[in-house]
């Protein structure tokens, strides 16, 4: 084969032998030799070829045309040491040297482009792959029949799009939006589906300053593809689109770079979670049980929810944002936080459009692209957090439609919700895990208020310390008031604060209001229980206060109540999806004394200090008689 001979597969197949072009023969011996040179060093049979050339519809003088055209091209490319088309082990081989091919000569020039775009010289790459596009003088073996061309049409037409992306990849790397923009226009149009031609549209207009141009493009892009594929898209493509919309966008591969006169670095990620506690006390296994589920949704690939209950002043707040920065790692794209006001009407529940509002804002995207509507917002917001991993924590929920539209959709983030209701409507839809938090064992009483005034003054009055834990009902809200006041008196006896928390002539929760500080109000933190629950509940609330113990039967409520036991039933579990009454047992029931001082307190039923200081210990049994309050109920 003489040392000058070209062959070209890139657009139709030529033969050029010292710069003249040499009959490369019919289109089916053109497709022969596609096969020999696309298979080069590998003997191809000659029912291989046939196959090739004709597929299943073969005629009878198939092989005898296949012979044919080998000796033609045997006599067409010429006799050298160098390269060859002999019969070898019952096939043709084709022996050429590779840079006598287009092709090779293409890959050859994109493998050196990419090596430059990985050293950081973007320019130097467009250039290689600007010469690769050239090579192409139309479709890969243009005009060549048979199955095996067509099948090498698509490859190849695979490879000139990749290079084509690559070198426009390269141009807005380098900063010329503009032109870029031009030709990725062309390109998309040409191909509606590419989605990382459509990523880089979005870039260089974005660059140019064409920034609703770029979102136009996004939103016709994915419905393009919702309506002829059925699938949204790519996470690739939805990050663009973020970084468009937060007006702060990273070029691949480059630094310190601006866009259409804005600087690109990368935003921190939000870290909004309130301060946690410097020790937890207790909780241990509810630690493990979130544990377990962010383990269990990132094996399921699911959305990790978890929803916190429990009484007023049990400590939801706290142990939610102390586990969140336990857990921060976990989430490296950011942690959200928002208080939802969820205290009952007379608090102005949070508005989730509001609520979204600030997340996204927090995410980067300016005022002036926010939507309307909540729920496009919503969208808006879980589009954002598809491709991160985020944790958001939600305090004091108000119901299961206000987290609507704030949970995030895909896997990899976590939800950490407090509310004071069960919220069954969420833990049945998005199979959230309901953990419900009860007061302070005894022993992590004591070590809570251990750790707040020390364990030297603690151990010194242990009948004291018990004495308070008792007076506290165990909730970590009302230790945490006696622990502040105990803070400010380092020298006062323990068991004179214990008395100043004695019940008074006025009752149990007089000690544990604060004015200075309303975050240590046990009152009105069980005020604001109070008020979720709807008239009947209210009134069997403050039926109840009549009761002089922690512990009660179905029966006994009624009887205190002065109603029929199944209305009671129906009523009381309401009391318990608020957190003011817990169902130990079928048909039993328990509540904090602090929560029974208030019902109550709410009855104006004038409890007595006896009474109160009987709330917590063992009441009469549930078949003992309870004393009857009549109360008027609404009709």
């Amino acid at each position: 084969m003489d040392a000058d001979i070209q062959i070209s597969v890139l657009g139709p197949v030529r033969l050029h032998k010292q710069g003249l072009e040499e009959a490369a023969g019919q289109p089916r011996q053109c497709a022969v030799l596609a096969s020999l040179l696309l298979r080069a060093g590998r003997p191809v049979s000659l029912s291989r070829l046939v196959e090739d050339v004709w597929g299943d519809e073969a005629p009878l003088s198939a092989i005898g045309s296949v012979r044919t055209y080998v000796y033609r091209l045997r006599r067409a490319l010429g006799e050298r040491s160098d390269s060859s088309l002999n019969l070898v082990d019952g096939g043709y081989l084709l022996r050429i040297p590779p840079h006598a091919v287009d092709l090779n000569r293409f890959k050859e020039t994109t493998t050196e482009a990419r090596e430059a775009r990985s050293a950081g010289d973007p320019e130097a790459a467009a250039n290689l792959l600007s010469m690769g596009l050239e090579m192409w003088k139309g479709e890969a073996l243009a005009g060549v029949p048979g199955p095996f061309a067509s099948q090498q049409r698509r490859v190849l037409g695979e490879l000139r799009l990749a290079c084509a992306e690559d070198q426009l990849a390269c141009e807005v790397e380098r900063g010329r939006f503009a032109e870029a923009a031009a030709e990725l226009s062309a390109l998309l149009a040409e191909h509606p589906l590419r989605e990382r031609v459509c990523a880089l549209l979005m870039t260089a207009l974005y660059g140019a300053g064409r920034q609703s141009e770029a979102l136009t493009i996004y939103h016709s892009t994915s419905h393009r593809l919702r309506q002829r594929l059925g699938v949204n898209p790519s996470p690739e493509l939805r990050h663009v689109h973020e970084r468009i919309l937060s007006g702060r966008f990273q070029l691949p591969e480059s630094t310190d770079r601006t866009v259409g006169g804005r600087h690109t670095a990368s935003p921190r990620p939000p870290a909004q979670l309130p301060a946690a506690l410097p020790h937890l006390v207790g909780r241990e296994k509810e630690q493990e049980q979130v544990e377990h589920l962010i383990a269990d949704a990132d094996a399921s690939s699911s959305v990790a929810i978890c929803v916190v209950g429990g009484a007023a002043g049990v400590g939801k707040t706290a142990f939610a944002t102390t586990v969140a920065h336990r857990l921060a790692d976990r989430f490296p794209d950011g942690q959200l936080f928002a208080d939802l006001h969820g205290e009952g009407p007379g608090a102005e529940p949070r508005d989730p459009a509001g609520v979204l509002a600030d997340f996204l804002q927090s995410l980067e995207v300016r005022p002036e692209v926010l939507p309307e509507t909540t729920q496009a917002r919503g969208l808006m917001f879980r589009d954002l957090l598809a491709k991160r991993r985020m944790l958001v924590v939600l305090d004091n929920a108000w119901n299961a439609d206000q987290l609507k539209h704030l949970l995030p959709g895909s896997p990899g983030s976590m939800a950490l919700i407090t509310s004071r209701m069960q919220l069954h409507a969420l833990v049945a839809a998005h199979q959230a895990l309901p953990l419900t938090l009860l007061p302070l064992s005894q022993d992590d009483a004591r070590s809570f208020l251990a750790r707040r005034l020390g364990a030297a003054r603690t151990s010194a009055e242990p009948e004291a310390v018990d004495r308070i834990i008792h007076l506290a009902g165990r909730l970590p809200l009302a230790l945490a008031n006696v622990a502040a006041r105990a803070a400010y008196r380092p020298q006062m006896p323990l068991a004179s604060l214990a008395d100043e928390y004695a019940p008074s002539e006025h009752g149990p929760l007089d000690a544990f209001t604060s004015e200075v500080d309303p975050v240590l109000d046990v009152r009105a933190s069980i005020a604001r229980s109070y008020r979720l629950l709807d008239p009947e509940a209210a009134s069997l609330f403050r039926a109840l206060g009549a009761w002089p113990g922690h512990v009660f039967a179905a029966a006994d409520a009624a009887r205190t109540a002065a109603r029929p036991e199944h209305w009671v039933r129906q009523t009381l579990s309401r009391l318990i999806r608020a957190h003011l009454v817990s169902e130990i047992m079928p048909g039993t029931y328990d509540w904090n004394r602090l929560v029974a001082a208030y019902a109550a307190e709410q009855a104006g039923s004038g409890m007595s200090e006896a009474s109160a200081q009987a709330a917590g210990d063992d009441p009469p049994t549930a078949s003992g008689s309870a004393p009857a309050t009549p109360v008027d109920f609404p009709s």
